[in-house]
């Protein structure tokens, strides 16, 4: 999976945040040092560098702990005062996407592959009689490889579908809050579609309601129902029976 590995920020964003972050960058373009498009490549980096400071201080049970730290506020702001709307939210995202790399590589690097048979017959899990209380990851990061049957796609900028080859499973707090990252490689090397998606579970919900909910606040565009269908009868063939609704 390319989010695994992810070097992260480059050695030049690391220089210049050692030596003061987006002010030793903006006194190095002022004085000639750094070219504007430069400057601008390696302010993007800044915020993913507060972010690694940061989750040493709040830990990483939630990213929203390490999102709204007040450091990584500041440097964000700092780093990408005139950033457009587009580039905040694909800023976010890579935010999101260091989180959940480094989040999986303090939780033990755990990983799986999915049968073919599993993975034919997982996205027709019937998950109404669920309660979300039984519906757990133990590792609480959990990478899975997702084979060519399993028939989950994403779209590229310019509306191509691609399949999905990877799944990064976050479980926040007590197991309320799930944040997936489903990655897709094109054609090109290198060159992946990525998409985050988050779903609250709130106590003594069923899973149909939850999904419920999701569906309403969902992108459009993307069978994310059949996504979730799937990735919870991965998950639910893991784990005992779990308690009815």
């Amino acid at each position: 999976m390319h989010v695994l590995n992810w070097l992260g920020p480059g050695i030049e964003a690391r220089v210049y945040w050692v030596r003061g972050g987006p002010v030793a960058l903006q006194e190095a373009e002022e004085a000639g040092r750094l070219s504007a498009s430069s400057a601008r490549r390696i302010a993007v980096e800044m915020p993913l560098l507060a972010l690694e400071e940061a989750v040493w201080r709040v830990g990483f049970e939630r990213f929203r702990d390490a999102e709204q730290d007040p450091r990584v506020v500041r440097t964000q702001r700092a780093a990408l005062a005139d950033a457009s709307e587009m580039e905040l939210v694909a800023a976010r995202q890579e935010l999101l996407e260091r989180w959940m790399q480094l989040r999986w590589e303090v939780h033990g690097r755990h990983s799986m592959e999915v049968p073919d048979e599993l993975a034919r017959t997982a996205r027709n899990t019937e998950v109404h009689g669920y309660n979300s209380d039984a519906v757990t990851v133990r590792e609480r990061t959990l990478h899975v490889s997702v084979p060519l049957v399993a028939g989950i796609t994403l779209p590229d900028a310019s509306g191509r579908n691609w399949p999905v080859a990877d799944m990064l499973i976050a479980s926040e707090g007590d197991g309320e809050q799930w944040r997936v990252l489903l990655e897709a490689p094109e054609d090109t090397p290198r060159r992946q579609t990525i998409a985050a998606i988050r779903i609250d579970w709130p106590a003594n919900v069923s899973v149909g309601e939850a999904l419920d909910q999701f569906d309403r606040e969902a992108a459009p565009g993307v069978d994310w129902r059949g996504a979730w269908r799937w990735i919870l009868g991965v998950v639910l063939a893991r784990q005992s029976p779990p308690a009815q609704a």
